[in-house]
């Protein structure tokens, strides 16, 4: 009988204990909700308002995946690559005041100016619309810019070629997809001017592209997997270089080739040129400067001369 009681009293004491803390925890949540509430309602705005201030600042990348189930076509030889543009005339380009400031290192683009040199052999130049084509492929580097309001977003041709040929090397058990794509001039000078202020204009001009010199705003270029140097060297990056030309593609800074186009070897970053012409880029070990027989130097830019 003293047992049953004992127990009796064990059930219920526990009953209470596990009621006092359900309506503990209750009692929590409601207070929870409560502050979440308040906050949203009265100071969640101004928080994001005062975020927004700071959001230029901010090196924002266009990312995007490669869905492989709609890989089109491999597109014909070049038919990306003599598209001329419907832009209005563009006003000049005009470099952002606050990239040229941005250190003490800012890099010399006063001194020695001259007019770009004409290509060297025999290869056509012509300017249509403020962007520079040689032998008919548009050329973006340093000396040749693009108008500011060129926005063509990606090209499709390109995104098309890219396409299959991420959709073969996933055959090969490699996985590639765009990590920075079509990049406006302004979120070209955001990126650079971040880089620039990081680091001083003149190492910012290894790694980056001053607003309007930038490939990406071709809608041509696209940077895959990475812009780390994590990249050189994994079977993505070597998977890349062997086939890249077999779909119009090159890799546009190449090893070795620093000092002709300007810019750090970056074995992710990738140009469509049309298969026929990367790969004569590709099995001669030229660099896209040297096939057209270009310079790519900040002394030759139109908007660093006068």
């Amino acid at each position: 009988m003293s047992n049953n009681t004992n127990r009796a009293r064990q059930t219920k004491a526990q009953r209470r204990h596990d009621t006092a803390q359900a309506y503990g925890f209750m009692v929590g949540l409601f207070a929870f909700l409560m502050v979440m509430a308040v906050y949203f309602m009265f100071f969640h705005n101004s928080d994001k308002d005062s975020e927004a201030a700071e959001l230029p600042k901010v090196i924002n990348y266009n990312t995007q995946k490669v869905d492989l189930s709609d890989a089109d076509a491999r597109p014909a030889d070049n038919s990306a690559v003599n598209d001329e543009s419907s832009q209005d005339e563009p006003a000049s380009s005009t470099p952002d005041e606050s990239v040229s400031d941005t250190s003490e290192n800012t890099a010399d683009t006063s001194a020695a100016h001259e007019s770009a040199p004409d290509p060297t052999g025999d290869h056509k130049l012509e300017v249509i619309n403020g962007i520079t084509y040689v032998d008919g492929i548009m050329i973006v580097n340093k000396t040749y810019s693009l108008p500011q309001n060129y926005a063509p977003g990606l090209d499709p041709v390109a995104e098309a070629a890219f396409n299959q040929m991420a959709s073969d090397s996933w055959g090969d058990g490699v996985s590639l997809f765009i990590c920075s794509g079509y990049r406006s001039y302004q979120d070209q000078e955001k990126v650079y001017s971040g880089y620039a202020r990081e680091r001083g204009t003149a190492e910012a001009d290894k790694v980056s592209s001053r607003p309007g010199h930038s490939e990406h705003q071709s809608g041509l270029a696209m940077d895959i997997n990475t812009t780390d140097y994590w990249f050189t060297g994994t079977k993505e990056a070597i998977w890349l270089e062997e086939h890249c030309a077999d779909y119009g593609f090159i890799i546009r800074f190449p090893e070795g080739k620093e000092s002709v186009t300007g810019y750090e070897y970056e074995p992710w970053h990738i140009r469509y040129v049309g298969v026929d012409v990367a790969k004569e880029i590709t099995s001669k070990g030229l660099c896209l400067e040297e096939y057209l027989g270009v310079t790519s130097d900040y002394r030759y830019a139109p908007e660093y001369n006068g």
